[in-house]
């Protein structure tokens, strides 16, 4: 059952049962939801004689709407029948629509009613002990810690149409660790926020621009940024994640469709311990950080036009030199537009950003060459890298046009920018500034069963971009096919076509190199999903246009279902790539820079396993075990001559065997060139042999509504060595040979109302 207590259309409360009693609950967001929400309610299952009964009981303290005599509630409820795969609605809701909220029945004749102004406490206990590897001498390595914590979460309404949300020393111990990475790129990787203070109306807090986002909450609490750099004799205490003293949420929305969401933030300072014989001191790591986000959104004529905005500010409060390379102060912001016409068919969009970033001279260098940016670039005559600068500002937006429900068709065109100093990333995300471009897409729906296809779309799209000073680095074409077959199995295909461009930063501010285009294929299969045992297989394929470099993926997910209380799951990711273009660096030589690149042979494996058992409706056992391994052998290494060449042989010098050797005992490569007028250097093997494994048991046991109690083991091992010479087969027999890290948690929290 699902309430859309606002009555905007937009946001719907829903409370789900299934069949065997467990509670689901989230928030309807048209044509996608958030399952984070964590509403405190009542639900329970029954069978008679000849029928299934559910009974919800939903406080009306756990709802948002607006203060009035009599209200109107969107109202909805609907049937999941998995071995049909199948919805059935008591109000029609159209596939074809423009999102569901706007389909769903109404609850007239709500009289009377007023938020009652509880506050909900939930106040928690950790326990927790930590078993790593002993490092003899390392003061801060005893092989052991223990650690005992309180703290409080806490919800307040302010009134029926605002809720206040806080945290005191919030603890995620429970939270499944993130998923293993080996990242060659320049770029930072994205990671899901899992934290639940941080997830519950995380929809209000949402502002995504671009590929990227003015608010990514998992810049709060991240692990320290200046941690020291040790001679051989020195060791640090080991810090993964700053502490975050308090959090508080406002959010809500009138009954004149005004939404306002509000965070504010505070982290604390970080020291780091340090000692060398005969001497200890400490070095800070992370200064004090208050984060503050504010959105700001106004429903206007019915729903079809939206406007809104959003501002947030970074300030850092620095006392200590060796954290000036930290920004002082950040502040973004944002302005959205949406506007639907003729039944919501058609809409326009429109969305403008900005940032305003000041530091210590340190500080903006870091931005500036930051691989955002790249302003060192020697090609890049349109910025200038200025170190005496304590202030850099950029703004970023985008108009889209289009076709975005109603009919079978779906057509939509749009252009954006972001300019070179645009900087989001003190409390947002974005990987790339200084680029502007075009898009189109075109796509076809049916959502009628024909012949043999329960439903299938068919999408073409096209984009194009460009850097500030007018160089191509894009130029992408791809054809999408989704399709779902009348006995429920589903195909999927893709078809991309790169075009030649520049890239300005493989070189990592180096100039723009020349890269051929080439083809990317993507195919999957998944089986009936409603069966005990489905499964879903996949292919994606390379051919490049330089027929030097290949690339090939392949992924497996299995799921069984032995019981309905119990789920077994496991994906296997495989890709094997050959890249002509990886980026070793950038030497010093006595002819100038030298930036340097090879072919590197990659083999990556990726597994997740996953155990889900519902002992009862409350009470859950989760496992998840992800095992990772990643080999990598350089080769065929190469020196830049002419970047701006359209002619391989012309673009890079590959070295001779006589010019370049691997040294064995150091482990370095000596090169030198045949002219003689160039001095040897020398660089780093980059070969790697990389294993880990991350795994998370919990148990969990809800012994009321809103109380949880906790166990946990996280478990994990790391290892990586500059060899490439294991095997895979290799790589699995070791790894439990490699010292291990484990930890165990007790949590328990309890809530209650005043």
């Amino acid at each position: 059952v699902c309430f859309d207590s606002y009555f905007d259309h937009r946001t719907g409360f829903e409370f789900d049962l299934t069949a065997a009693g467990s509670k689901i609950d989230l928030i309807l967001l048209n044509n996608r939801w958030d399952t984070n929400w964590n509403p405190v309610w009542y639900g329970k299952v029954g069978m008679e004689d000849s029928a299934w009964v559910a009974e919800f009981q939903i406080p009306l303290s756990q709802l948002r709407y607006g203060n009035a005599k009599e209200h109107t509630w969107g109202l909805h409820s609907w049937r999941w029948i998995n071995r049909y795969q199948e919805e059935d609605q008591w109000n029609l809701i159209r596939r074809d629509g423009p999102g569901h909220l706007y389909s769903i029945g109404e609850l007239h004749g709500v009289n009377g009613i007023t938020m009652k102004r509880k506050l909900e406490l939930l106040p928690y206990l950790v326990g927790k002990y930590r078993t790593y590897p002993r490092e003899v001498g390392n003061p801060y390595s005893s092989g052991s810690d223990k650690k005992f914590s309180v703290g409080l979460d806490g919800k307040a309404g302010l009134s029926s149409d605002f809720t206040l949300d806080f945290t005191i020393n919030p603890d995620f111990g429970q939270v499944e660790a993130d998923p293993s990475v080996l990242n060659l790129s320049a770029f930072e990787v994205f990671y899901d926020e899992k934290r639940p203070f941080f997830l519950e109306g995380k929809n209000i807090l949402d502002f995504n621009f671009g590929g990227g986002m003015l608010f990514y909450s998992r810049r709060i609490g991240h692990a320290p940024m200046a941690m020291p750099e040790l001679d051989e004799d020195e060791y640090s205490e080991p810090a993964d994640l700053t502490p975050i003293l308090g959090a508080v949420k406002i959010t809500g929305k009138t009954k004149n469709g005004l939404s306002i969401g509000i965070m504010e933030s505070l982290t604390d300072r970080k020291m780091i311990g340090i000692t060398t014989p005969g001497k200890i001191w400490e070095q800070a790591a992370e200064p004090m950080t208050n984060y503050f986000v504010t959105r700001v959104q106004k429903d206007i004529h019915e729903g079809n036009t939206l406007i809104g905005g959003m501002l947030t500010a970074t300030n850092r409060f620095l006392n200590d030199s060796n954290l000036y390379i930290l920004n002082r102060s950040a502040y973004t912001g944002g302005i959205d537009f949406r506007h639907h016409w003729k039944n919501k068919t058609y809409f326009i969009d429109f969305k403008s950003v900005f940032s305003n970033v000041s530091g210590e001279n340190e500080a903006m260098l870091g931005e500036q060459t930051s691989s955002a940016r790249y302003f060192q670039r020697p090609d890049a005559d349109y910025v200038h890298l200025d170190s005496a600068i304590n202030r850099l500002a950029g703004n970023g937006g985008s108009v889209r046009v289009g076709k975005g429900s109603n009919g079978k068709w779906r057509y939509s065109a749009g252009i954006y920018w972001r300019t070179p100093g645009l900087e989001l990333n003190d409390i947002g995300y974005s990987q790339e500034s200084d680029m502007m471009g075009q898009e189109i897409s075109v796509g076809y729906l049916e959502t009628v069963p024909r012949g043999i296809f329960r439903e299938y779309s068919a999408f073409f799209e096209q984009s194009r971009a460009w850097n500030f000073g007018g160089i191509n680095t894009n130029s992408e074409y791809s054809l999408n096919w989704r399709s779902v077959f009348t006995n429920k199995w589903r195909l999927n295909a893709s078809w991309m076509r790169f075009s030649a461009a520049y890239d300005p930063r493989l070189l990592r501010g180096g100039p723009s190199v020349w890269m051929k285009g080439f083809w990317h294929n993507r195919y999957s299969i998944n089986t009936d999903p409603s069966r005990k045992l489905a499964f879903e297989y996949g292919i994606h394929f390379h051919f490049f246009d330089d027929q030097v470099s290949t690339s090939w993926q392949t992924f497996t997910e299995i799921s069984y279902r032995p019981a309905n209380s119990l789920r077994l799951s496991v994906d296997a990711d495989y890709l094997e790539t050959g890249d002509n273009y990886q980026y070793v660096g950038e030497i010093q030589s006595s002819a100038g820079p030298r930036y340097i690149f090879s072919f590197l042979q990659r083999e990556t494996l990726a597994l997740t396993f996953r155990v889900n058992y519902a002992l009862t409706p409350d009470f859950t056992i989760q496992y998840y075990g992800n095992p990772y391994f990643s080999l990598g052998d350089y080769g065929q290494f190469k020196y830049v001559c002419d970047s701006r060449s359209k002619q391989l042989e012309d673009i890079y010098h590959i070295y001779s065997s006589s010019e370049i050797l691997l040294n064995p005992p150091d482990n370095c490569y000596y090169a030198q060139e045949n002219s003689q007028a160039v001095q040897p250097y020398s660089f780093d093997n980059p070969d790697f042999n990389f294993t880990q494994f991350r795994s998370n048991l919990v148990a969990r046991w809800e012994y009321k509504p809103g109380s949880t109690l906790y166990l946990v083991w996280t478990h994990g091992q790391s290892q990586y060595v500059n060899v490439s010479r294991f095997s895979m087969n290799d790589n699995f027999g070791n790894m439990f040979n490699i010292p291990s890290d484990n930890i165990f948690l007790l949590k328990l929290s309890y809530w209650f109302q005043i």
